[in-house]
């Protein structure tokens, strides 16, 4: 997605028009390709954790009683004090059983069900996992539609699908963390599911200035070379491909030069 951005700014602006042709073309036919896959391997891990998450997927599903078959919550905020959900939007049985065992009779596992000191926080993997699917379905759009466009001659021209384009560079990024979210607060309290929780695995001689050296150590230390690497990646974009290619072949880019002076 960020090369897919990277070429749609370079023909919004119209330069390294060329080069940004191929970064569109390219990766808009990548993602095309790759999303489906991606979508379909989330599922299989979604089912894996049905089978050996079963807090987890509760959780994510915001299912706080046990139904056979299931709905689906699309969304919803949970009110985890009530053990209900307010403003839901909800697909009636058998949906839920379909997207999380592939089944329509199935019957899916609810928080009540489980005792309450081992629910993970449920606001947090509700809504992240929310955000990673939308991300997903943002560039399975965005691809599609550019490839639809693309076969149709009018892909350099559409301008507002060029921004379009820009705009949703952080998609791929978002989804990662939002997953990571996720995976993470879903599997609370646990470190190792069913077997260690995270309270005992806390090291005995830890200390909160400890932990709060180290944190703060880990934020600089990230801070700072993610603002190198920001700052070197915007050179690279701002100077653009063509530069590149002349800081490489000096002897070529010169060459080239006096011939063109020269004619």
């Amino acid at each position: 997605m960020s090369v897919i951005a990277t070429g749609a700014w370079y023909v919004l602006r119209r330069t390294y028009p060329d080069e940004g042709r191929v970064m569109l073309h390219w990766g808009l036919g990548l993602v095309a390709a790759i999303i489906p896959v991606q979508l379909f391997i989330g599922h299989l891990n979604g089912k894996y954790v049905v089978q050996y998450q079963p807090s987890k997927i509760a959780a994510i599903e915001a299912r706080w009683q046990d139904e056979k078959p299931a709905s689906e919550v699309l969304l919803a905020w949970p009110d985890v004090a009530n053990r209900r959900n307010l403003f839901a939007i909800t697909l009636p049985p058998p949906f839920g059983s379909l997207i999380d065992s592939d089944s329509l009779s199935a019957g899916e596992v609810g928080l009540e069900s489980i005792p309450r000191e081992n629910w993970p926080p449920v606001v947090i993997p509700f809504f992240a996992f929310r955000i990673m699917v939308g991300m997903g379905l943002i560039m399975l759009a965005v691809s599609w539609f550019g490839v639809w466009l693309r076969f149709r001659g009018r892909l350099e021209t559409t301008r507002w699908f060029l921004w379009v384009s820009f705009l949703s560079f952080p998609t791929g990024f978002v989804a990662v963390l939002a997953g990571w979210f996720t995976a993470e607060v879903g599997r609370q309290p646990w470190v190792v599911y069913g077997l260690l929780r995270t309270e005992d695995a806390v090291t005995p001689s830890l200390t909160t200035g400890d932990v709060a050296f180290s944190l703060i150590a880990y934020m600089v230390v990230y801070v700072t070379v993610h603002s190198f690497g920001f700052y070197y990646i915007y050179r690279l974009l701002r100077d653009g491909p063509a530069v590149e290619v002349a800081a490489a072949l000096p002897g070529v880019a010169r060459a080239g030069a006096l011939r063109g002076g020269g004619e």
